[in-house]
């Protein structure tokens, strides 16, 4: 079992595992928002709580874990990524559907929020409390995820590294990369499956999926990806320090790993570090895919949900084309470029110029999204000078729609206008005629009728046309990837190649993984129009302004990435 072809399966595989992990939560972004009551800021500081927990250990365990059992290290800390799996199942084991989901039933919801109907101001507060558990809960595991995956590509990358021919390590790290490729797709689709199933089992909502109010089984995926890390864990715990070929080939050439011989010391440790930071050629690299990465990662975090306000997407729909279509491209990009550079080993200069090309192109693409999207939400009502909508208007000012009304929206029978609710539409009157919900005696609507649900948006070719660029730009982006962790490796020593990949992360860590999805996530919240409220507190956004949403995110994809360029040019002058 032990080599290197196997290593390069289940390396690879575990990191599948790790990616599903990931993908599988950002699918469900949006769903806990809702469940939840979360603004996006708080599910964007979950998020950068991975690299929290890696950034508090990533350099020590690269620095102790190179002169030690790599793969051990790598199995005991991907055991701990498992833990954390099972540790987000437990907000909803201990607070369920949540009262909300659990109050439609057989087509009719029990509280209709119809106008003048003496609403209730604050629901049961007691039960609100369970946002901020359950953020606590995802939070610690989002940290014990970080802490597990951080020996993943410092000693796993190193271990192949270490343990392969040198014009043999392009090819086995894309081989090794596209099958990790894959675990967004199976993330992302177990993310649609679950959010498929209503997350009320025993209730029959009165809307389908593609209504925003659909909340699915968020947490239904969490134990079998916890159980299958767990297995991967085991088994990357069977290969030795060194593989048996490549053994017998040191002993052959009389080599022994340099790595064996350093002795444990703080100051070893300081004067390697000295070597790394004062290393030209690295830093800006390493600097340079950190602005990449900032650009990126905060996008890709929250690209569902973009899709689901953008472009009128379900939450299954959104996360079944993010695991399908652009990963496909871009584990294709990975293969083909390695395959390239192993057969053909084109010049640094060559692989320079294509990598300028490619970011160029994603940069371009990044500025057609920002004027890219569905036509203007036709909720009723009107934009104030602060950026946000007022939902009461002279029709249903009499009404009593306290601020703490769940969005529960109707369309006018001739479908142009949607309303926040019965009562903001000024409806006094509800009833279920052939199986429809139907609401009457509405003050803001000239024929006075309106249907349950939001109206419908014709938006199918715009979403089109954004999976067309985002398909061409992930084929391409993922061409220059196989050549540039051979920059990470050939610019140091061997002896500190897993510390160098380790201060990558680090600084990836630090400037990009954690503050980008706050960022973001603050720039999704600063675009929001209406957003929920419970007990007094600001929940969810349920309306955001889809004009200022595509300019904030893009641009500053698109500026970081510039930023990226800057620094890849300066690499190349050293």
């Amino acid at each position: 079992m032990a080599s290197k072809k196997v290593y390069v399966i289940i390396y690879g595989i575990l990191g599948s595992s790790q990616s599903a992990i990931g993908a599988y939560f950002i699918g469900t972004i949006s769903t806990i928002e809702k469940r939840f009551k979360m603004p996006s800021t708080s599910s964007g500081l979950i998020a950068s709580a991975w690299d929290i927990g890696a950034l508090c250990c990533a350099m020590l365990m690269a620095y102790f874990g190179s002169n030690g059992h790599k793969t051990r290290w790598v199995t005991t800390t991907a055991v701990i990524a498992a833990f954390s799996c099972f540790l987000r199942y437990v907000p909803h084991h201990l607070f369920g559907a949540g009262t909300e989901s659990s109050s439609k039933i057989h087509g009719r919801n029990i509280s209709d929020s119809l106008c003048d109907a003496k609403i209730i101001a604050e629901d049961s507060c007691s039960l609100e409390s369970d946002g901020l558990a359950t953020f606590i809960f995802l939070f610690i595991a989002h940290i014990a995820l970080g802490i597990g995956t951080s020996t993943y590509h410092t000693l796993g990358a190193a271990y192949l590294d270490d343990n392969s021919l040198k014009n043999k390590v392009p090819i086995l790290f894309a081989l090794s990369t596209s099958l990790r490729m894959i675990g967004p797709s199976v993330g992302f689709l177990l993310a649609s499956y679950t959010l498929k199933i209503y997350i009320d089992p025993d209730t029959k909502p009165s809307f389908d999926r593609d209504d925003p109010r659909w909340v699915g089984s968020w947490a239904l995926g969490w134990m079998p990806l916890g159980v299958f890390h767990l297995i991967m864990a085991a088994l990357m715990a069977f290969f030795p320090r060194t593989l048996p070929r490549e053994a017998l080939r040191r002993k052959s050439t009389a080599q022994t790993p340099k790595a064996i011989k350093k002795s444990f010391s703080v100051a070893d440790f300081i004067a390697t570090m000295k070597r790394l930071v004062n290393n030209k050629i690295l830093m800006f690299n390493s600097f340079s895919s950190t602005f990449y990465t900032f650009g990126m990662i905060g996008y890709w975090i929250f690209m569902p949900k973009y899709m689901e306000t953008q472009f009128r997407q379900s939450a299954s729909t959104a996360s079944l084309v993010t695991g399908s279509i652009g990963l496909i491209f871009t584990a294709l990009g990975v293969i083909v470029s390695g395959a390239f550079i192993s057969k053909f080993r084109p010049r640094p200069q060559y692989l320079a110029a294509w990598n300028v090309f490619t970011e160029t192109v994603d940069i371009i693409g990044h500025f057609a999204f920002a004027f890219l999207g569905c036509p203007k939400d036709d909720l009723h009502g009107r934009e104030l000078e602060n950026g946000k909508w007022q939902l009461v208007a002279d029709c249903n000012a009499n009404c009593n729609c306290a601020s703490s009304i769940k969005y529960d929206p109707i369309c006018s029978m001739d479908k142009t206008t949607t309303f926040f609710s019965p009562c903001h539409g000024g409806c006094t009157i509800s009833d279920i005629i052939n199986g429809t919900k139907i609401f009457s005696n509405c003050s803001c609507i000239p024929d006075l009728q309106a249907t349950d649900g939001a109206c419908p948006v014709e938006c199918q070719n715009q979403f089109i046309i954004f999976l067309m660029l985002l398909c061409g730009m992930k084929l391409l982006s993922a061409t220059g990837r196989a050549g540039n962790i051979l920059i990470q490796f050939r610019s140091v020593s061997p002896e500190d190649k897993s510390v160098s990949i380790a201060l990558a992360e680090v600084l990836l860590c630090a400037v990009a993984y954690i503050p980008a999805p706050i960022i973001y996530g603050m720039l999704l919240d600063y675009s929001c129009l209406v957003w929920g409220e419970a007990c007094g507190v600001t929940g969810n956004c349920w309306l955001y302004n889809g004009k200022i949403l595509r300019y904030l995110l893009n641009f500053t994809a698109s500026g970081n990435k510039t930023l990226k360029l800057l620094k890849f040019f300066a690499a190349m002058i050293y």
